[in-house]
């Protein structure tokens, strides 16, 4: 079985039990705030949400007035927020959801605003990166909006965790750890580095960057 497959087992079982340990509802703080500052620029805005999960930030851009499409390669992550959809008559007819392997994105290139990347980048391989580059970034229109999150080399899965590279397998999926100066380096050629912001809260550590598609 291929690590990616294995990854996707994990995944599926996570859904599955319920208990996979990420938050359901209610966006993270730095992806509201970035959208909020782009709402005046980007009214109506097309935003595509990688591993929206149960759709948690899908809902919140829809809300404020951005056409969205969510996607995730579970379909009980999908089917979850589908039904979570009730929860947001706000959002109206503005959101919809859809299974689709970001490696296999069925959209145009130059197609969305905005692109949310809440937790998928630091499970894709590093000799994976430029296929994960070519695949997402080119749908971007220029000028777009680039939202990630990604674990920083703070990160532990558990007290006194030791590692000496930045990538690990755990419980049967890839984890990828950043520097803050990896981004400028990995995504530098795509897009211009806006701001980057480290947050710590106990085991947890995290990149929030926002990086905006050069024109050509």
């Amino acid at each position: 079985m291929t690590l990616y497959a294995r990854q996707a087992r994990y995944f599926r079982e996570a859904y599955r039990c319920g208990e996979h340990g990420w938050p359901v509802e209610g966006p993270e703080p730095h992806i509201a705030a970035a959208l909020r500052r782009l709402r005046p620029r980007l009214p109506g805005g097309l935003v595509l949400d990688l591993g929206c999960g149960e759709g948690r930030h899908a809902f919140y851009a829809a809300e404020r007035g951005f056409r969205v499409i969510g996607v995730d390669y579970e379909p009980l992550a999908i089917e979850r927020a589908r039904a979570l959809a009730v929860k947001h008559p706000g959002a109206g007819h503005r959101v919809a959801f859809q299974v689709a392997d970001l490696f296999a994105l069925p959209f145009r290139e130059a197609m969305f605003d905005v692109v949310i990347d809440y937790g998928c980048f630091h499970h894709v391989t590093r000799r994976d990166t430029g296929r994960y580059l070519d695949r997402v970034l080119s749908l971007l229109k220029p000028g777009g909006y680039f939202l990630l999150s990604c674990f920083s080399t703070k990160f532990k899965h558990h007290p006194g965790e030791r590692r000496t590279r930045d990538w690990v397998v755990h419980r049967g999926h890839y984890d990828r750890f950043f520097r803050q100066g990896d981004f400028g380096k990995i995504f530098g050629g795509w897009c211009e580095v806006l701001n980057i912001r480290e947050e710590r809260s106990g085991l947890l550590g995290f990149y929030h960057v926002v990086m905006r598609r050069r024109n050509g």
